[in-house]
């Protein structure tokens, strides 16, 4: 054994270079898991350095007298297992972070103030799992797609009569909007804080308008002027930032007070009747009138057919007299065509006909006396 290996051997603390590897592999390591960049060293980098300090490390693990070098590789490995926990454990429990369809992950770096957005469906992780652990970062879940808002708001008609209006409204959010609305409402509860009350005070800006039967007979004009009325005021509000679109609005349902409900049906109900009534009588006029015109025209057709039977009789007997000649009684002939067409007329009614002249006795005596049959 030389001198040299002599000394070496009766040292009993570490060299200078031995403490300089401790604390360049202590630095490495810290670094690595540390959330602060001093350096201008990207990841990959830090692992170069780990491996550079790593390798320093073992190669002067190897010349240190056998005495202490135990106790440097127990120094050694103990930092290489407490940094690489850290690492491991940052990464594994706060770095993974997947995104759903219609979400978006808005990441908040805490140090800068800078916010970054994920929009989904995506999965994977975040830089600098260490960041996440030591709380720096802040990771918020938006639902960007359909929403659905539903809510019954009190509401007083122009005759101040109370009603329960009950609307719903639908909703998305544009994506490229998100980090705005988010730092307006970082507890991402506009609706409540701004949907609410803009809700509530168009509503029943609109309703004060109409009396309570207005809002029955034009409820649909009402619906309208609710929608457009949301719609302008959502945009103008400067906070939700326009992150509001393709707004959907319904107009379900007005609730009256029972006892106004009540008078409500009891009046349709007698103007039903009403109009039943009215129905009825204009039905047995059109009847009536109806029965009178066709008693006037049967009527009407009846005269005209006597008419035209007693001209066809004039010019009949007419032609009578003037084939017998003016020496012809003209009373007679008329007398007997009047006669014959009478017997033609009740020939369909009757079998015999017996006629009797003065001066003829009848066949059948005819009593005169007031007896009655047995």
């Amino acid at each position: 054994m030389t001198r040299r290996e002599s000394e070496e051997e009766a040292r009993k603390t570490f060299s200078v270079t031995e403490w300089i590897t401790l604390i360049l592999l202590t630095v490495a390591f810290a670094y690595l898991v540390s959330p602060w960049d001093i350096l201008p060293f990207s990841f990959f980098d830090d692992l170069v350095f780990v491996i550079v300090a790593f390798s320093l490390w073992i190669v002067v693990a190897r010349q240190t007298p056998k005495r202490l070098r135990r106790s440097l590789m127990s120094i050694g490995w103990i930092v290489i297992l407490v940094f690489s926990a850290i690492f491991g454990a940052s990464l594994a429990s706060a770095s993974w972070r997947s995104v759903e369809v219609g979400h978006a992950l808005l990441i908040v770096d805490l140090r800068s103030g800078n916010i970054y957005t994920i929009i989904g469906a995506s999965a994977g992780f975040l830089v600098d799992g260490s960041v996440a652990l030591l709380g720096l970062i802040r990771t918020v879940d938006i639902y960007y797609a359909t929403d659905v808002y539903e809510d019954t708001i009190p509401c007083f008609s122009s005759d101040q009569l109370e009603m329960n209006v009950t609307i719903q409204m639908r909703w998305q959010l544009d994506p490229n909007l998100l980090i705005e609305l988010y730092k307006n409402y970082p507890k991402l509860d506009y609706e409540a804080t701004a949907i609410d009350s803009i809700m509530e005070e168009t509503i029943r800006f609109v309703t004060k308008n109409y009396t309570a039967l207005q809002t029955i007979a034009s409820r649909p004009i009402i619906a309208e002027q609710m929608q457009t009325a949301v719609q302008e005021k959502l945009l103008e509000e400067p906070t939700l930032s326009r992150a509001l679109s393709y707004i959907r609005f319904d107009l379900k349902n007005i609730a009256y007070p029972a006892g106004y409900t009540l008078a409500i049906e009891q009046k349709l109900e007698a103007e039903q009747k009403q109009l039943q009534a009215e129905f009825e009588r204009q039905r047995v006029l059109i009847l009536a009138n109806a029965t009178a015109q066709e008693l006037i025209i049967k009527a009407l057709g009846e005269a005209q057919a006597r008419v035209e039977v007693a001209k066809g009789t004039q010019e009949a007997i007419q032609r009578l007299i003037q084939a017998a000649g003016t020496e012809a009684n003209a009373t007679r002939i008329a007398e007997l065509y009047i006669y014959t067409e009478a017997l033609k007329a009740i020939a369909q009614y009757i079998q015999s006909l017996v006629i009797i002249q003065g001066g003829v006795v009848p066949l059948i005596t005819i009593p005169t006396t007031n007896s009655t049959l047995p």
